[in-house]
């Protein structure tokens, strides 16, 4: 079905020419995945890296980042939803004195185990969006929320704290930055492949499906080494906020010049079928 030889390879052209054997596992991907089980990103934060392939993205990201920096200047910045810490370090990298925030405790660690020994002005805390501390109020001249970091909040009510909280931490004329997926462009009930990875006898694979208000991810993982053979199927579910609610949301936790764009680069205006939002907006300066 795949070539574990290679380090990448494409989902799309791979679930595009399914054969049966192969529609069987996807089959049985989703049976296990309706098991109750503990997250993927919990149990193998240590391999976070080779799930989302940020051998191939750290390029193109450090030059999305470098975007960022150039838009809005930023002395300080929160990265809320780090994870195991590639934008808080690429931050980092170009002097921006940087937090990384995540809930996972694991991902922390594995960000601290990565970064910490590289000499950057960069710091990591656990930390959940909607009980930021009152010490880290009016410190930082950038928050960014991205890689659709928000699905993590389980309520609007928790996404209305959030954003407050984030308008609490950033600096008179600070600006927020939320990069969500526009799940108004996902067909209902269809299986949208993400992304496949193949490392040292590790392959995972990505899906993503759409039912409803609700957004579940798939992650398939294949470790092959020796004779030995373990296969683990992940499901993650997430809600999913509408723009129009998100952009109501915004503006009522008092931020002002509210940007829609289609990419980080912050340069494609958004549209119905663009595959992300970037929000941007401001905290007021009088």
């Amino acid at each position: 079905m795949i070539n574990s030889d290679k380090s990448y390879f494409s989902l799309r052209s791979f679930y595009g020419i399914l054969e049966p054997e192969e529609k069987s596992f996807i089959k049985e991907m989703l049976r296990m995945a309706g098991r109750k089980q503990p997250s993927v990103f919990e149990k193998y934060a240590h391999e976070y890296d080779l799930i989302t392939n940020a051998v191939e993205r750290v390029n193109y990201h450090q030059k999305e980042v470098d975007a960022l920096i150039t838009r809005f200047a930023p002395a300080t910045v929160l990265d809320a939803g780090c994870a195991n810490g590639l934008t808080s370090e690429l931050l980092a990298r170009r002097g921006v004195n940087t937090v990384g925030l995540d809930c996972s405790r694991r991902m922390i660690q594995a960000a601290r185990e990565k970064c910490d020994s590289k000499n950057l002005p960069l710091s990591f805390r656990v930390g959940n969006f909607e009980r930021l501390p009152k010490s880290m109020h009016s410190e930082f001249d950038l928050v960014v929320c991205l890689a659709n970091s928000i699905s993590g909040v389980s309520s609007v009510a928790g996404v209305r704290k959030t954003l407050k909280n984030f308008y609490a931490v950033l600096k008179p004329g600070g600006w927020l930055v939320m990069q969500m997926l526009n799940y108004s462009s996902m067909k209902e009930g269809t299986l949208f492949p993400i992304r496949a990875t193949a490392n040292d006898g590790i392959i995972y694979e990505r899906f993503s499906e759409r039912r409803g208000k609700r957004l579940s991810v798939y992650v398939s993982r294949l470790e092959m080494r020796g004779s030995s053979q373990k296969f683990e199927v992940f499901r993650h579910e997430f809600d999913t906020y509408d723009i129009a609610l998100i952009g109501r949301l915004v503006a009522r936790s008092g931020f002002c010049k509210v940007g829609k764009f289609g990419d980080l680069y912050l340069k494609k205006r958004f549209a119905r079928t663009s595959r992300d939002l970037v929000l941007i907006c401001q905290r007021p300066i009088g």
